[in-house]
């Protein structure tokens, strides 16, 4: 399994950009999970894919296989860029801020806003894989209490509390020492294709 960084992920959607361009089908795309942390929101290192949700009306399947052509020419996974995470966002609770990392006249690429990225980790609460994830959205969203993550969870998933995992994890990486915001990256530039 290739391990992308973040200069990856860009150069990778500059080139999935170019592409959809190439096939004239107005697409837009909103990018969850640890695609969306390292593009906006702290540097993660690595990811293995870029989860995304297709929200304009557009064929999927000419989506998925732009970043298939994608990851051929780069060597990568071909699903690199999958929409295998559609389940996990938070669609009935409160309105989403989705960030824009690209826009033009066909191709509109959002990045989920950190605290619904928090509430989605916190669904996931995957131990080991979501532990770091979730201690540096809590400091980005200034959550010091599980509390107080509890009630921001069942903000974007109404209804719901944490799962005792979720709780449990919660409550140890705040009593795991102070919480420091990461450093914010630059907004990624999606300008041209290579």
């Amino acid at each position: 399994m290739i391990l992308l960084d973040r200069d990856d992920l860009i150069d990778g959607l500059r080139e999935l950009v170019a592409e959809l361009h190439a096939a004239g089908e107005p697409v837009g795309l909103r990018i969850v999970g640890g695609g969306a942390l390292a593009l906006r929101h702290f540097d993660r290192r690595t990811t293995v894919d870029i989860d995304a949700v297709q929200v304009s009306p557009g064929d999927e399947g000419s989506v998925l296989a732009a970043a298939e052509r994608v990851a051929e020419r780069r060597g990568w996974q071909l699903d690199w860029l999958n929409f295998k995470a559609a389940q996990l966002a938070p669609w009935w609770g409160r309105d989403i801020r989705w960030e824009p990392i690209h826009h033009d006249d066909l191709v509109t690429i959002e990045v989920a806003p950190a605290d619904a990225l928090l509430a989605m980790k916190l669904k996931a609460s995957r131990p080991g894989r979501d532990t770091d994830d979730i201690r540096q959205l809590l400091a980005v969203c200034g959550i010091d209490s599980v509390e107080a993550a509890d009630a921001l969870f069942s903000e974007f998933f109404p209804g719901d509390s944490l799962t005792d995992r979720a709780w449990l994890m919660v409550e140890r990486i705040l009593t795991g020492g102070p919480l420091v915001p990461p450093d914010v990256p630059p907004p990624a530039d999606l300008g041209s294709a290579n």
